[in-house]
């Protein structure tokens, strides 16, 4: 008789995923933890020596296959380069994680650049969408394919000292959910709000 396995919709079994952002903190978590639930994984890090060396360090640990390549997500060549790669090394693509994302606090909100402002939002709303771009035409050929977004708090409650970041934030939000409805019901688009996290890397 079948024993009754609470965890049975969690795992991952036969799904590859990207995660951008994925050498260290909150993206090497979610690495950490697709990997153990059964996933093949590529770490994407704009650090590529330390993408490759977590890759390595969660694949001794959950006995499945990660790997990590260097990808600037604001660069198209990269992003296409990642996706192929992925796609070459597990042969498929099912889970998009947009991870990758920065923001610096400013006393003065007025203060910030428009340069400033624009290379907030190719990291934190641009970046996202020609990840997701790149990844649709294997997405589609996916079964249960997901993206997953790393949002913020502060781009639904905004907070002046981050407000290039804040802004960005709300703009992927706004983006993200038009691809939800673009994708409807051929792949699922979520994303999670989170607050401060104390992790190493936060500052």
């Amino acid at each position: 008789m079948a024993h009754f396995d609470a965890f049975e919709q969690f795992r991952m079994t036969g799904h590859v995923a990207i995660v951008t952002g994925g050498a260290q903190n909150i993206g090497e978590g979610i690495a950490r933890t697709f990997s153990g639930a059964g996933a093949s994984v590529m770490i994407a890090d704009l650090n590529g020596d330390k993408a490759a060396a977590t890759a390595k360090a969660i694949s001794q640990d959950t006995g499945n296959e990660v790997r990590g390549i260097g990808c600037n997500v604001t660069v198209e060549a990269d992003i296409e380069r990642c996706v192929a790669e992925t796609v070459k090394a597990f042969g498929s693509l099912s889970t998009l994680v947009n991870n990758v994302g920065w923001g610096r606090a400013y006393d003065d909100p007025l203060a910030i650049t428009p340069e400033e402002m624009i290379e907030s939002y190719k990291l934190n709303t641009i970046a996202s969408m020609r990840m997701t771009a790149a990844c649709r035409p294997h997405l589609l050929r996916a079964q249960n394919a997901s993206i997953t977004n790393s949002g913020s708090m502060v781009g639904v409650l905004p907070a002046f000292d981050f407000l290039a970041y804040s802004a960005a934030k709300a703009a992927m939000n706004h983006m993200m959910l038009g691809l939800a409805h673009y994708f409807a019901k051929q792949v699922r688009i979520n994303t999670i709000l989170s607050g401060t996290v104390l992790t190493p890397g936060y500052a």
